[in-house]
């Protein structure tokens, strides 16, 4: 099995957070009402207040964060069954 790279994970996983995150900030701005995001924002991503500039940009590092965290597990947990696959098999 080959080893997970560390880098394009996590450019992965931060684009594809990043674009969630803008679309939920969308939908929420649009439907307040509907997907309840002005409750669940500030309660997953510490010191943000809704809609106020500094705070958007506030949850897009957060999230940035998050993916780095997710990736770095990801690649521990991977290359860690790699190695000992590897060395089990020969």
């Amino acid at each position: 099995m080959i080893r997970l790279p560390f880098a394009p994970l996590a450019a992965a996983i931060i684009a594809v957070g990043e674009v969630a995150y803008l679309v939920c900030v969308a939908a929420g701005a649009l439907w307040p009402t509907v997907f309840g995001m002005q409750a669940f924002f500030p309660t997953i991503f510490p010191g943000f207040t809704w809609l106020d500039p500094i705070s958007f940009v506030l949850g897009l590092v957060e999230v940035a964060l998050y993916g780095l965290a997710a990736a770095g597990l990801a690649v521990i947990a991977w290359n860690f069954v790699v190695d000992r696959t590897t060395k089990a098999a020969g």
